[in-house]
């Protein structure tokens, strides 16, 4: 019996959602958020603006978006190779002092797989980036007499101000009837991932993700060459969470198994980048059904 009927799912409140807004910088709420930090501009410098951001690679935009609304954006200029400029970190009133800038800054930087990003911010701002593990480079008088410190952040002191937490799965496919089909699992949260969980004393991440792929789903599978990585992103105040991933395939005349633990499903792909919950983890079973569909994997499980 699947947790869905037992009936002990959590009643969700509306979702936070981390999403990139390159393309959708005409989302209700960006506008205002952008509106202190580009009011030195006209009307036709900002239109050049959010049209360099859309169409420029160097320049990534991310943002929390709430019920179909953007509570919280940032704009980043990657400079070169793991190293960006901070042009714009915003988050609507409402939703301020619930440590949304902070979420919204480490999963930019960690989305991003930045070395080092640094910023320039007045006094009323300088707290909050020293709170958050930036140190003071530099300071310069404005033509208008007031004080802008320059602050880096690197890799290396974003991680020193964390604990850490590992864990491992897969992208879990297989091939059914001239299908491709991809395991989903949601958990008693509602939220809807892959196979993972924590890696235990003494076993590699490769046995992780598989024990993982096996206690939540029933299947034994096979690690598929060429193609794993890892996603970083924090999880609660204090943790960042490592998670480190493979792509796996498996015989389909295994019994697919659910539980009461997670749901398990059995999707293609369309549906099963729907049913994702998160950016980042769409990314990679995009990043998959590329690696899949352009030959790299030509053997049936």
């Amino acid at each position: 019996m699947s947790f869905q009927q037992t009936g002990r799912r959590v009643q969700q409140r509306p979702k936070t959602v981390f999403m990139s807004l390159k393309s959708k910088l005409e989302m209700p709420g960006v506008s205002a958020l952008l509106a202190p930090c580009t009011q030195h501009l006209d009307i036709n410098q900002y239109a050049r603006m959010l049209s360099g951001w859309r169409s420029m690679r160097q320049y990534h935009v991310y943002g929390f978006t709430r019920l179909g609304t953007v509570v919280a954006v940032m704009a980043v200029e990657e400079q070169a190779a793991g190293k960006g400029r901070l042009l714009v970190l915003s988050v609507d009133p409402r939703f301020r002092q619930r440590g949304m800038g902070r979420r919204l800054l480490v999963e930019t930087f960690c989305s991003l797989k930045l070395e080092i990003l640094s910023a320039d911010t007045g006094e009323d701002t300088l707290g909050f980036y020293q709170r958050n593990h930036f140190e003071v480079s530099s300071s310069r008088d404005t033509r208008g007499g007031l004080l802008l410190y320059t602050c880096v952040l690197t890799k290396e002191a974003l991680y020193a101000g964390y604990n850490h937490e590992y864990s491992s799965g897969a992208v879990l496919f297989c091939e059914k009837d001239g299908q491709r089909l991809y395991a989903v699992v949601t958990e008693l949260s509602g939220n809807t991932g892959l196979p993972k969980g924590h890696v235990e004393p003494g076993e590699s991440n490769e046995e992780a993700a598989l024990r993982e792929i096996y206690e939540e789903t029933g299947i034994r599978a096979t690690i598929v060459p060429g193609f794993e990585g890892e996603l970083v992103y924090p999880q609660g105040r204090g943790m960042l969470k490592h998670f480190y991933y493979y792509l796996a395939s498996f015989n389909p005349s295994q019994r697919f198994y659910t539980g009461d633990v997670v749901d398990a499903e059995l999707l293609p792909y369309d549906r099963a980048m729907k049913k994702l919950s998160f950016m980042d983890v769409r990314l990679l079973l995009r990043r998959a059904e590329v690696f899949l569909s352009s030959g790299a994997f030509t053997q049936n499980p």
